[in-house]
C-alpha cells in the first residue's frame, strides 16, 4: 500500500545478542549441537515447546516480556489507583527490583496509555500507523458489544501497542527502529444466517527492535512483535468462506516481515492473542465453544451445504490451528504450552509466544486479571481489568 514498513502489528519478537549458545540456521531451524538448555520438553500442534530452565546464568542477558490483552477497557474498573497497581504487581519481576522489559498490548485505546503510569513508555502504536478502526468498527457495529464498552471510548481507535519499562536494560539503537505492518486481506465479509458482515476488520503487528544496553560486540538483535489475529465470534462464523486460509496468512506475513528484515544471529518473538488454542481437545473449551456458538449457526450451515462437505468440526479444527501449521512450517517454536493455564475467560489459552529459534525459557507464567466465566470455577482474582489473564516470560539470551 506504499505505507513504510515501520509499524508490525500484534506479535513479539526478541533479540538473544552476543551470549547465545548455539547457531541456526537462517530460517529458524536448529543447526547441529544445540545447547541442551533448548531441548524439548512437548508438542503443541506439531510445534515444539521448549522446556523451562530455572537457572539464571549470568553470562546471559535476560528479557522479559508479557503479552496483555485489555479488551477496549470494557472490564477496566473504576477505581483505577487499585488497577494501576494491579498492573504494577502483574508486571513486575519478583526475585528484581525491576519489571517487565517489555509489555505487547492487544485491545488498547488509543489516548488512554494506562502502562505509562506506571513506569512504562510506549514506543509504537497501530493507529500512528493508521492500521486501527474504532472499538464501534472491530465489533462489526454489535449492539451488545457495543453496550459493554464505556459510551465515551465506543468510537475510539482500538490498537496494537508495544511498551518498554523506563530502568529497561534494553534499548533501541535508532528511536526509527519500530513500526507497523497490515497483517490483513481486504475482504468482505458477506452474511446470512443473522451473521454481521462488512469488511474484514483491520488486523496488524507491531515490532519494535531492541539491543542489551551492555552488549559486548556483535550484532544480533531482539525483535519483539505484537499482534492479534482474526477470529473471535463474529469473525469465525465465516471459516467456512471467505476466512478459511485467512488466519494462517495473517501469521505467514508476520513471518515474511522477519525473513526479510532481521538478520542472521537475530531472534524474533511473536506474542499477542492468536483467538485459538494450540491444541484441539474434542472434550476442551473449544469444542463447546464450537458446539454452543458454530455448529448451529444457520449461516455456517449455509455455508456448509455450499461447500459440499459435511465434515464441519473437521474444517472448524483445521481453521483454529491453521496459525501455529504456519509457525511450524517455517521452523518456529512456542515458549509454553497449555500447561501454564488458561487466558481466556472462557477457559482458553489464546495467548502466545513463538519464537523464530530455541532459546531459553527462564520462566513463563500467568498473571490473574480476569476470572472464569464458565465452569463454576473459584475466582482467580478480586480485581478484574480485563476478559484476559496475561503471560509473563523471562528469556535467557
Amino acid at each position: 500500500k506504499g505505507r513504510p514498513l515501520r509499524a508490525s502489528l500484534l506479535a513479539a519478537m526478541f533479540h538473544c545478542g552476543p551470549c547465545i549458545e548455539q547457531a541456526f540456521e537462517r530460517d529458524g531451524r536448529a543447526s547441529a549441537g544445540a545447547s541442551p538448555n533448548s531441548s524439548l520438553s512437548g508438542s503443541v500442534c506439531g510445534i515444539s515447546c521448549f522446556s523451562q530452565d530455572g537457572s539464571d546464568d549470568a553470562s546471559k542477558c535476560r528479557l522479559t516480556v508479557m503479552t496483555l490483552n485489555m479488551q477496549y477497557l470494557a472490564s477496566y474498573p473504576i477505581d483505577t489507583a487499585a488497577a494501576r497497581e494491579k498492573l504494577r504487581q502483574a508486571t513486575k519481576v519478583v526475585d528484581a527490583n525491576r519489571a517487565a522489559d517489555v509489555v505487547v498490548v492487544q485491545e488498547a485505546v488509543e489516548g488512554m496509555e494506562i502502562l505509562t503510569e506506571i513506569g512504562y513508555r510506549r514506543v509504537i502504536c497501530s493507529a500512528e500507523a493508521g492500521l486501527a478502526q474504532s472499538v464501534r468498527q472491530m465489533v462489526y457495529n454489535d449492539s451488545a458489544a457495543i453496550a459493554s464498552c464505556p459510551a465515551h471510548l465506543r468510537d475510539k481507535l482500538l490498537c496494537n501497542q508495544i511498551y518498554v519499562w523506563k530502568n529497561c536494560s534494553w534499548e533501541q539503537e535508532d528511536p526509527e527502529d519500530c513500526g507497523a505492518l497490515q497483517i490483513s486481506s481486504e475482504v468482505e465479509l458477506k452474511g446470512g444466517g443473522g451473521r454481521c458482515c462488512g469488511s474484514l476488520a483491520i488486523r496488524s503487528m507491531v515490532w519494535v527492535k531492541l539491543r542489551p544496553r551492555a552488549a559486548e560486540g556483535g550484532d544480533a538483535s531482539v525483535w519483539v512483535m505484537c499482534t492479534h489475529i482474526s477470529g473471535g465470534r463474529f469473525e469465525d462464523q465465516y471459516f467456512l468462506q471467505e476466512l478459511a486460509d485467512e488466519r494462517r496468512l495473517q501469521i505467514q506475513r508476520c513471518i515474511d516481515f522477519c525473513q526479510k528484515y532481521t538478520l542472521a544471529g537475530d531472534l524474533t518473538i511473536l506474542a499477542g492473542d492468536f483467538n485459538a488454542v494450540a491444541e484441539y481437545d474434542v472434550k476442551g473449551p473449544m469444542n463447546a465453544y464450537f458446539r454452543s456458538s458454530i455448529e448451529n449457526s444457520e449461516g455456517v450451515k449455509e455455508d456448509l451445504v455450499r461447500s459440499g462437505s459435511n465434515h464441519m468440526e473437521e474444517r472448524f479444527k483445521s481453521y483454529m490451528l491453521s496459525p501455529f501449521g504456519a509457525l511450524k512450517d517455517s521452523g518456529w517454536a512456542l515458549a509454553y504450552n497449555q500447561d501454564i493455564g488458561v487466558t481466556s475467560a472462557f477457559g482458553h489459552l489464546i495467548d502466545h509466544m513463538a519464537m523464530s529459534r530455541p532459546v531459553t525459557v527462564q520462566s513463563a507464567e500467568v498473571k490473574y486479571l480476569t476470572n472464569q466465566k464458565v465452569g463454576n470455577r473459584p475466582p482467580d482474582t478480586d480485581l478484574v481489568l480485563t476478559d484476559h489473564n496475561a503471560v509473563k516470560v523471562a528469556f535467557l539470551l
